[in-house]
């Protein structure tokens, strides 16, 4: 049942992204709704998609920006929903190697996010995820050349 839910989720989501209106008016170059809504997915739930795992592989520092734009600074500090975003950043530098744009190579934003999530959260377990995540970002962008 949980996997045809979120198949089902994830299929609207892709119809969205895929087709956006034409009467939304300015373009979301943050792809912020986008990437709100797979966020808001269980913790897990990208990671069973395909399609959505190779978009969010392909997005890199995007996702943060997504994620800034998104989100109001009280919905980012929800306790339930940082893994969630700690999950997500995790998964867009997964395969540093299909970023595709060279800026978005480059974590600057996402290390930016991840500092105001540490320092802003009281939680001793959910900020040394937080670290966690840096470091493995961190890690994975090393034997990437910066766009710097």
């Amino acid at each position: 049942m949980r996997s045809l839910i979120v198949g089902a989720v994830a299929i609207f989501i892709f119809v969205g992204v895929a087709f956006p209106r034409a009467d939304r008016g300015a373009e979301d170059c943050y792809n912020s709704k986008g990437v709100r809504s797979w966020v808001e997915l269980p913790l897990g739930g990208p990671e069973g998609i395909t399609f959505l795992e190779k978009t969010i592989y392909r997005s890199g520092d995007r996702i943060a920006l997504g994620i800034v734009h998104g989100f109001t600074q009280s919905e980012l500090l929800d306790p339930v929903r940082v893994p969630r975003i700690l999950s997500v950043v995790r998964l867009s530098f997964s395969q540093p190697k299909y970023i595709t744009r060279a800026e978005d190579k480059d974590p600057a934003v996402t290390m930016l996010l991840l500092f105001f999530l540490e320092n802003r959260e009281v939680d001793p377990s959910l900020k040394q995820t937080i670290r966690d995540t840096e470091d493995y970002v961190s890690k994975q962008t090393e034997a990437e050349p910066s766009t710097r």
